[in-house]
């Protein structure tokens, strides 16, 4: 699977900045200032992008049929992955959520949700030798859910509890869009705990606490510490209470998860827990790249942090006009670096994510309605800009004024 993941880790950075220079150049020479041109531009990159975002749940979907029979398995494999990203971009661009810039993203993280989750309930056939899946000629696990599907399932879980959750809490139905929420949030993280279906112990203690923070946020309830407290620990109790079920019954099966809890009975566990650390924490070493993740992961949280300051302005306009985006990116990168200590696949684990989390948000920024004159003039920037500034997706570029006194407005993508 090297090939697919420099593939995707080198081919979808190319792909956006490729689509960022075009908006950059076609804004210097006014190719961008007709209207309909920008329209037909950011559709197209709307779509680029929503491909990307549905390539994880395709490479799942693609063992629907035999690849591995075939006569060329994985040129087969990518194939069915590739024509299955379309089908549920197409499906997500074309529905009829397709006016809510939310809408296309929560299709494509409750289609991804679906598909892994009911693959681990049905024997995680969806999940074997794919790239988000399990190596099964490693021998690392045959059945449940597998580290680099950890955080691509959690955060799908998340966006789609708050895309649902955001839409009924728009028409005043607050008591509803918890009950909604709340089965998204119940649904996720049983199947990936119990010990029959993703018997996964670090993704549940890291992916709970972020349904934690998006449940209350949606019900107006300040994170004390308290809250924080019970919330940080939510995760490592529902595993303790599966895994005890799963030692102490035995109509359950018996798990790996099980398996630590004798550990922890009759000794042993020691050696587990060494293992796991050190395997964590040479997955910074594994490869060069890998140093770089730590670095990505702090910047991609501080942007999602302070957009503003950090002159994200589209990223703050969607936080204005899209109930519990801030709450569940918040949750999403909370869940990643959690996953990232939790799991011995230590930093590799937020990584898989991106090629889920990242295309989205850019599908959810493309959607955003054209900003207002006051709405333009609030988010102006007071000192003069050094540089043209692109914001992908966003309502206007930002330029520098040619006598040197502020910012002058060019429309853009």
């Amino acid at each position: 699977m090297t090939p697919f993941y420099q593939l995707v880790g080198f081919g979808y950075p190319a792909l956006f900045a490729l689509v960022a220079l075009i908006a950059w150049a076609g804004a210097r020479i006014g190719w961008a200032r007709e209207p309909r041109r920008r329209a037909r531009f950011r559709a197209a990159a709307r779509a680029a992008a929503a491909w990307a975002a549905s390539l994880p749940a395709g490479t799942f979907l693609a063992s629907l049929v035999p690849w591995w029979m075939m006569g060329h398995p994985a040129l087969v494999l990518y194939a069915l992955a590739v024509a299955w990203a379309t089908a549920v971009a197409a499906v997500a661009l074309a529905g009829p959520w397709r006016r809510d810039p939310f809408g296309p993203p929560g299709v494509i993280a409750a289609v991804t949700l679906g598909v892994i989750g009911l693959g681990l309930v049905t024997g995680s056939r969806l999940m074997l030798e794919t790239p988000f899946g399990l190596g099964v000629l490693e021998a690392g696990r045959f059945y449940g859910l597998g580290n680099n599907a950890v955080v691509i399932y959690g955060a799908s879980g998340i966006l789609c509890a708050a895309w649902l959750g955001g839409a009924l809490l728009r028409r005043g139905e607050h008591r509803r869009a918890l009950l909604v929420m709340a089965a998204v949030t119940a649904f996720t993280v049983i199947v990936a705990a119990w010990p029959g279906f993703g018997a996964k112990v670090g993704g549940t203690i890291a992916m709970l606490p972020g349904f934690g923070v998006l449940l209350a946020a949606a019900a107006g309830k300040r994170v004390t510490r308290w809250r924080a407290a019970a919330i940080a620990v939510s995760g490592l109790a529902l595993v303790m209470v599966f895994a005890l079920v799963n030692y102490f019954v035995p109509v359950t099966g018996h798990s790996d998860i099980g398996g630590f809890v004798g550990q922890l009975l009759h000794g042993g566990a020691g050696a587990t827990v060494q293992r796991k650390i050190g395997s964590n924490l040479g997955s910074l070493t594994a490869n060069p790249f890998n140093l770089v993740i730590p670095v990505v992961l702090a910047g991609l949280g501080a942007i999602a942090a302070w957009p503003a300051r950090l002159r994200c302005g589209q990223l703050a306009r969607a936080y204005r006009q899209i109930p519990l985006l801030r709450a569940a990116l918040a949750a999403v990168w909370l869940t990643a670096a959690l996953g990232w200590l939790a799991e011995d696949s230590g930093v590799t684990v937020p990584a898989a994510a991106l090629p889920l989390v990242l295309p989205l948000v850019i599908v959810i920024l493309l959607g955003l309605p054209a900003e207002g004159p006051g709405e333009a003039a609030a988010e102006r920037p007071s000192s003069p800009a050094r540089a043209a500034r692109l914001s992908l997706g966003g309502a206007s570029m930002l330029t520098p004024d040619r006598a040197g006194g502020g910012s002058s407005e060019v429309p853009g993508l």
